[in-house]
């Protein structure tokens, strides 16, 4: 029994991260201000999107793992909540990044479970360390600004931060 507790752990550490932040590990705008770490990505549909290509556009980023429950639960938020409020904006951008690495099906289904429509982007965990330094601070959201910086990095699940998202946005665009 004392050799299994080890295994039980390697296996539960994935779910393990999908947690949410105490009031004390919350602290807003880590990074804000600072050059949005680039990335270059493949999307569901075969298309190479990078970062630095979409500057001059206010960018959301949905940080996820397509087996979190967490994430499956505020993919619908990120779409029906920011995405569609903003679709019609040609200079705003949404990118989901699946940032557990899955296979292209998984981050599909992900898709097809959440009814997002805007572009996911695959095997995206090294963005996760870029932008928070570790690979268990998924369910986040990020905007960049049009000139590259990074305007709001969330530090809690999406669903807690959805109105702080919108503003900033709100606010990015009618700068432009």
């Amino acid at each position: 029994m004392k050799n299994i507790f080890p295994f039980l752990f390697l296996l539960a550490v994935p779910f393990l991260s999908c947690t949410e932040n105490s009031a004390e590990d919350i602290v807003s705008g880590i990074n804000q201000g600072k050059v949005a770490p680039n990335f270059t990505y493949t999307s569901l549909n075969d298309i190479e999107i990078t970062l630095s290509d979409l500057k001059g556009k206010v960018v959301y980023i949905f940080f996820f793992g397509a087996n979190c429950p967490h994430c499956r639960d505020n993919g619908p938020v990120t779409e029906n909540d920011i995405y569609q409020k903003f679709k019609n904006n040609s200079d705003f951008i949404a990118l989901g990044l699946d940032t557990w690495n899955t296979s292209a099906g998984t981050v599909q289904n992900f898709k097809s479970v959440t009814g997002i429509s805007y572009s996911l982007l695959l095997n995206a965990r090294q963005s996760l360390l870029d932008y928070y330094g570790n690979t268990s601070d998924y369910d986040r959201s990020v905007v960049v600004s049009a000139d590259g910086t990074i305007a709001y990095q969330g530090t809690q699940f999406v669903n807690r931060d959805t109105d702080t998202v919108i503003s900033v946005i709100e606010t990015e665009l009618n700068q432009l």
